[in-house]
């Protein structure tokens, strides 16, 4: 297996983001991720523009259980298949 952390551009990343997490994103979040089959939650537009909550899901069949809105704004579901870990090498 290979030790990525002693070779140069690999290892801890420090994350500062420039905007904070607003409650609406935390709600959005709580609410999507308690369902099983969805991987990550992010903020994008409905196809007509609109500001959306994006669920990225597993299959059509997670997408099916997605509520239509949380809060003032539709969710989207991206379908992504299985996300999960490479294997080491």
């Amino acid at each position: 297996m290979v030790d990525y952390t002693s070779m140069p551009g690999f290892g801890p990343v420090t994350y500062s983001p420039k905007e904070a997490v607003t409650p609406e994103r935390q709600k959005a979040e709580a609410v999507l991720r308690r369902i099983a089959g969805v991987h990550g939650v992010g903020e994008g537009r409905d196809s007509i523009g609109n500001p959306a909550w994006i669920a990225y899901v597993q299959d059509s069949s997670v997408a099916e259980l997605l509520p239509k809105r949380v809060g003032d704004r539709d969710v989207v579901p991206l379908i992504t298949g299985e996300v999960g870990a490479r294997p080491a090498e």
